[in-house]
């Protein structure tokens, strides 16, 4: 019986023509061994397809290494050798997804997938236009670093995975390292990342801002780590004990600025100070627990910004941080309660006690018996008392000042403190939540003085302030009945001051004052005019109407921004569209909710 030729016969006769370069013969050879093969085999069709290409028959070169693919589609040659005859074909968008195909398949592990990566990432540069350039490749390394400088640290981790070389040259640049902030981490931070992070830049960290990081017993450690590290913030901090935070400003030797938001007693602030008398900059936005006295261990002669935010259960006696503070510039306190203890440290200040530098003070959410001392250095001025503080029609009312479930401390006048309080420099005013507004007190306030060594009371002469032009005033609360609803005339509320409707104003902001559109007419049409400054109108809660809108985007023409919520009179989005069509936004939402319980809000831009 004649022996017959198996499959694999065929194939090694095949492969000896093919290297003796006799394709025509080689192709015939593996084609009668995938007749003789019971089972045809990816080796037959890949080399049959080889000798295709070698006859420039690259259609049926194609077809063959289809056919390996369907075969196994885990085994890397079927995709080398079809997409090798797609490019001879000219057809490069089919190339590249056969290799894209052959990546999804093929285990990475594989021994050939590299090389299966390596022509894909050849042909992808291919395609690309003439301007797809890596800028890596031509650009001077210092610009590179320069532009990477300017992105925030989310998009530089990003550029990781661009490729084997981006992260090779950016995990290279301790620079770009020195700023880790996970302010935007959208998943838990792990401990892995934070070490590679930290040596990437060289353990040279200038400041690290922590969100969704639970591995907090790494932030001490990293705080001793990074000698130069100037700035912490904590954003969350899941399971962080207090005993944390002072271990971070106690390793820090070099640390600055401290801001922590989440929950934190002043009992650990305290410690934190000491620790770190340095401090240039703290902020504890979640201070908690009944503390009833403090003890800062002072001096903090570098501390020029405090922010000490609570809410309306916490007391504060004692301690005279102030004191202790002399270079203190800006000044934050909000949802405090107080006993009014004159001799307190926070409120309301002994006069000589005021940081001589403060120009910067928010007080908010406070309960405020009167109206506070302020320096001369102040530039900003916020107060928003959690309940209304009323202004008495007139200076010579006296006021108690009582602590609460005491007996009174002392009397004063109630503007005592508007009337010592000398303001050159103020630009910023914000008065809101307060009951009987009227021209005189912002008169007082504003433009007139009266020494405190002669007295500060009402049978002294007072003193024009000459104070500079205020660019932004936010008004709000009741007016004192006696006191004209026409809210810019000569005898309203904003011509309390020459220092008010200046062309200086840039921002203007009277929500649920009487304003009505002859109000917005009257500020308009002023000679000279007052508005060619004017970037934000917040006319909220008043009586305005679409008129009004129109009228101030017509006749403001520095305005960006419009704020007209729960304005009543505004009847439909004509006046919106109007806005916007010129280019400026607006705010104007209606509540039309019936109690507390709900109702339905209409938006109108």
């Amino acid at each position: 019986m004649p022996r017959t030729t198996s499959a694999e016969d065929y194939q090694e006769l095949g492969k000896t023509y093919y290297k003796q370069k006799q394709y025509a013969k080689a192709l015939s050879a593996f084609s009668n061994g995938l007749e003789a093969a019971k089972v045809p085999t990816v080796s037959l069709y890949d080399y049959r397809a080889a000798c295709h290409e070698k006859l420039a028959d690259f259609t049926a070169a194609v077809k063959d290494g289809r056919e390996a693919i369907r075969l196994n589609k885990r085994d890397v040659r079927g995709y080398l050798r079809t997409a090798s005859a797609l490019q001879k074909l000219n057809r490069m968008d089919a190339a590249l997804g056969i290799y894209k195909y052959g990546m999804k398949n093929v285990p990475a592990s594989h021994q050939d997938y590299k090389f299966l990566q390596k022509m894909h990432d050849n042909l992808t540069r291919k395609l690309s236009p003439p301007k797809a350039i890596d800028p890596f490749t031509i650009l001077p390394v210092e610009l590179v670093e320069l532009i990477l400088a300017y992105l925030p640290f989310r998009n530089i981790v990003n550029t990781l995975r661009v490729s084997k070389g981006w992260k090779h040259y950016i995990t290279g640049r301790p620079n770009l390292w020195r700023d880790i902030d996970l302010s935007e981490a959208s998943r838990p931070v792990s401990r892995g990342f934070m070490n590679k992070a930290v040596n990437y830049a060289e353990r040279d960290v200038t400041r690290v801002a922590l969100h969704k990081f639970h591995h907090t017993d790494m932030i001490p450690r990293i705080a001793t780590a990074c000698r130069n590290l100037r700035e912490v913030e904590i954003l969350s901090s899941p399971g962080m004990l207090s005993e944390t935070f002072v271990q971070v400003a106690r390793g820090a030797v070099g640390l600055k600025k401290f801001v922590v938001k989440p929950d934190i007693t002043l009992d650990t602030i305290t410690q934190i100070m000491s620790q770190r008398p340095t401090l240039e900059h703290v902020e504890f936005h979640s201070v908690i627990g009944k503390q009833v006295h403090v003890e800062w261990q002072g001096p903090f002669r570098q501390l020029h910004t405090i922010a000490l935010n609570s809410d309306a259960s916490r007391t504060l006696i004692g301690g005279r941080l102030f004191e202790q503070t002399p270079n203190l510039q800006n000044l934050s306190l909000t949802g405090w309660k107080y006993g009014f203890n004159f001799g307190s440290d926070l409120h309301p200040y002994p006069y000589n006690t005021i940081p001589a530098l403060l120009t910067i003070l928010e007080i908010k959410r406070i309960d405020l018996p009167i109206f506070p001392p302020l320096p001369p250095t102040l530039k900003r001025f916020v107060l928003h008392p959690s309940k209304p503080l009323f202004l008495p029609s007139d200076s010579s009312v006296l006021v108690e000042i009582t602590p609460s479930g005491q007996a009174p401390i002392t009397t004063v006048p109630a503007w005592h403190y508007a009337h010592i309080s000398h303001l050159p420099h103020l630009t910023h005013l914000t008065l809101c939540e307060m009951g009987n507004l009227n021209p005189y007190f912002l008169q007082i306030l504003l433009d007139r003085y009266k020494d405190p060594k002669e007295g500060g009371d009402a049978s002294h002469p007072t003193a024009n302030n000459g104070g500079a032009p205020l660019q932004h005033i936010w008004l709000c609360g009741v007016l004192d009945p006696a006191v004209s609803a026409a809210l810019f005339s000569p005898t309203g509320l904003f011509a309390a001051s020459p220092r008010i409707l200046t062309p200086a104003l840039q921002s203007l902001r009277l929500p649920s004052l009487p304003c009505t559109d002859d109000d917005i007419e009257d500020l308009v049409t002023m000679k000279p005019s007052v508005v060619d400054s004017l970037q934000v109108a917040d006319v909220s809660s008043t009586k305005i109407s679409g008129a009004s809108l129109k009228m101030l985007v017509d006749a403001v023409p520095q305005l960006q921004f419009i704020k007209a919520d729960n304005c009543r009179m505004v009847s439909s989005r004509d006046a919106v569209t109007y806005v916007e069509g010129k280019g400026v936004g607006i705010s104007c939402k209606m509540n039309d909710g019936i109690g507390a319980g709900g109702g339905k809000k209409v938006r109108y831009g």
